[in-house]
Order: structure tokens, then sequence, then C-alpha cells
């Protein structure tokens, strides 16, 4: 079935499926004939999970509301962890439909642990679904309070301190403003004297972004514009605090709440964070839809970074990535034998560029995504792997003579 345009523009809930066989798809489609604003806006062949997360389309991603139905039956583990993800990427304007064979009471209960609205009996028919489908459109929120947009909230941070992770933040966010012209927020969530307004030349920052989180109940674009600074290549940043103060113990509902606000505003929301906030920093893995652990090729960086993959990706499997920071041809200790003691895959490393990057510093300016180094064309691979998934391509390493050591 064909979508018409007429039926897009008047579209105010999209209907997907996740796994479905012919026959709920049909049914699927079918419902959404019968339901006026529904429209079945297509299918994923595969569950959503942190390593497999597909591309939504401006459609799904902008259109006022959307219903998911997942197969609970073909594998109940990935289904759980999809309507978990799903629920994270889409927030609140997002309801499931759970569908299986199991019609036992903890087959319904697993399904609404794990965000489900509703559990139908197979097999599934249109007239269950439309009557869902009118439900959740009875349920929706005001239209001042839809959701417009699904941003990804990217969170950083260093296996020690010293490792360069403010750095590579500020470039990688310069990168995804000026390479791709992404709408970024870059939140330095040290909760006291963090970089990066240092490292962008940006003075005067009167807010941070515990403040934010204080203001949570309130907080609309009018507020959100007070907090930011904005740098001349168009990135909005929300520096830490410039004086050393108490730490705001942020609830597991304020962050929820504040972080859906960002997710509606931005391409992508950047934390660079530490891991020394243990309780901050567990909240934010949750939030986060990807987690970068920086490293040194160093024995002291990379005992701690062992520790630490270990315990991060036992907690959220497919979600983290490691970064090798300042590598260089005479490293004592090459990235195959790292990653052979941590047992995990090193997504990128990024070379030793100590005197362009010190020169950065000082002037507080990032280097330009236009110069030819090796460390920039390393932070633009890795940017188009963020920006384009796995498959993009690598880009071509450019030759410098010599590197010098980051202290």
């Amino acid at each position: 079935m064909t979508i018409t345009d007429e039926a897009l523009r008047n579209a105010t809930q999209a209907v997907f499926s996740v796994c479905a066989d012919e026959s709920v798809i049909a049914a699927a489609t079918a419902a959404t004939v019968l339901v006026p604003g529904s429209v079945f806006a297509g299918e994923f062949h595969d569950y959503i999970t942190p390593d497999r997360r597909p591309q939504f389309s401006t459609f799904l991603t902008d259109v006022a509301s959307c219903v998911a139905l997942i197969d609970y039956d073909k594998d109940p583990a990935l289904a759980v962890e999809t309507s978990k993800r799903l629920r994270q990427i889409f927030l609140k304007k997002i309801n499931l439909i759970a569908y299986g064979e199991g019609t036992e009471a903890s087959d319904v209960l697993r399904a609404v642990r794990s965000g489900c609205s509703e559990y139908l009996a197979k097999p599934v028919n249109e007239a269950e679904i439309a009557e869902a489908l009118r439900r959740f459109q009875e349920n929706q929120p005001a239209q001042g309070l839809q959701q417009k947009g699904v941003g990804r909230v990217i969170a950083f941070f260093g296996a020690k301190g010293g490792v360069g992770t403010t750095t590579l933040v500020v470039h990688l966010a310069s990168h995804l403003v000026r390479l791709h012209g992404k709408k970024t927020l870059l939140i330095d969530h040290k909760h006291q004297l963090g970089h990066v307004a240092l490292y962008l030349g940006l003075k005067d920052t009167a807010y941070h972004f515990d403040e934010l989180l204080l203001n949570y109940d309130r907080l609309d674009r009018d507020l959100m514009a007070g907090f930011l600074a904005r740098h001349i290549s168009g990135l909005e940043v929300i520096a830490s605090p410039e004086v050393a103060q108490g730490i705001h113990r942020s609830s597991r509902d304020e962050l929820e709440r504040v972080i859906g606000f960002l997710r509606r505003e931005y391409d992508y929301v950047l934390l660079d964070s530490s891991l020394l906030y243990q309780e901050s920093a567990l909240m934010l893995l949750d939030q986060a839809d990807e987690v970068y652990l920086i490293s040194t090729p160093d024995v002291a960086a990379l005992r701690d970074l062992a520790r630490l993959v270990e315990s991060l990706h036992m907690n959220e499997p497919g979600k983290l990535h490691l970064v090798i920071n300042r590598s260089t041809a005479e490293d004592s200790i090459k990235s195959d034998q790292i990653e052979s003691a941590i047992r995990f895959p090193i997504t990128v490393s990024i070379p030793n560029n100590y005197f362009e990057l010190l020169a950065a510093i000082n002037a507080g300016e990032p280097i330009s995504p236009q110069s030819r180094s090796e460390f920039n064309a390393k932070v633009s691979q890795w940017c188009n792997q963020i920006v384009y998934g796995a498959a993009a391509p690598e880009a071509e390493p450019r030759k410098k003579k010599g590197f010098g050591l980051w202290r």
C-alpha cells in the first residue's frame, strides 16, 4: 500500500512493526485505514538494540506520536531490549504493542515491565490493532507538548584523569557542526572547573548543567536560551561552574526529563563527564545512546581501562565504544595487544598531535576541520562513524613529519 502525500501531511500517528510477519503487517496496515490520522510507516526486520539501531526516517522522528508492534516470540530477550530502546529513543511520544503466542500472566507481565502498553495474542487482527490505536490517540498529549524530534545523546568518560577526553569531545563537536551541519549541544558535565569553555574561548558562562536540572519542571526554549554559550561555529555549550561548589544530586526523573527535552531540540547532545560521579554517571549511561570510554596507551590508563570496560560492558552491552588517544607508531603497547588484553575492540585510535593541540588550547579555538593532519583525519573518520554508522568510509590518513609526546 502506498501512502499518499495528503495522508502523510495529515498523519498524527505513525505505526511501524519490528520483526513482524506478513500477516501482522497486513493487519496493521488495514487498521491504520480504519483510524483517521494513522498511517503504517514501514517495518524493521531486526530487533533494535544499542549495536543494531537503524536510521529512523524524518517522518518517524517528526510525527506527533508513534506506535510500534513488536514480535515477542522470535527472541524474547531482544524483544524486551527493543522495547526499552524504543522508549529511550522516542521518549513519551511512542506506544508499544507486544504480541505473541503466550497467553499466560507471565507473558503479559514481561511485556508490560519492558514498557508495552498492550499485549495481543496471536493471531493478531486489524480490529484489535485499530482499537489500540484509537485509545492511544485519545490519550495523546496536547499539541503544544508533543515531541517533534529525536536527537542522539552521547556520553564521554576518561578511563582516568588526563587522557584528553575534553580535547577530543570539543573537536568531535566542532566536526559535527562544521562538517555535517548538525545542531549540536556540548555539555561540560564537570561539577566544577571544567575546561570546555576554556578550550572554545568562551567567557562569562554564568550557568551550568546542574542548574538546568534544578529547573527541569519549567524548562522551555526561552529558559534554555539563557543557559547557553555560543561558539562562533554555531556549536552551543553548557559550561561547568567556574568556581568550586557543592554537587547537586540529581534524580533520575530530573535527568530523564531534561535529556528528553534536549533530544527534541538538538541533533546531537554530547556530554563530557566523569566516572568519579558514580551516581550521575550510572544515570547518564542509561540515558545515552552511545558511550565512549577514552584511554591512552600507557600502563596506568590501560589498567583502569580493563576494569572499566568489564564493568560498563556488563551494564550496557552494545552501547560502549573504546577510543585510544595520543597513539604513535612508537607506542610500546600496540592496539592489537590492548584489544587482546581487555578483550574489547577499539573503535578508533587518535594520533598524538601535541604542538598543534597545545596551540589550539592556548588560542581558545579548536583546530579547523580543514587542517591537513592525521589527527583531523581520524577525528573526521570517528565523526563519520557516528553520523553514518559503522559502514561509513574511513578518512584517508594524511602524513605528518613527526609528533611530540602529549603529557
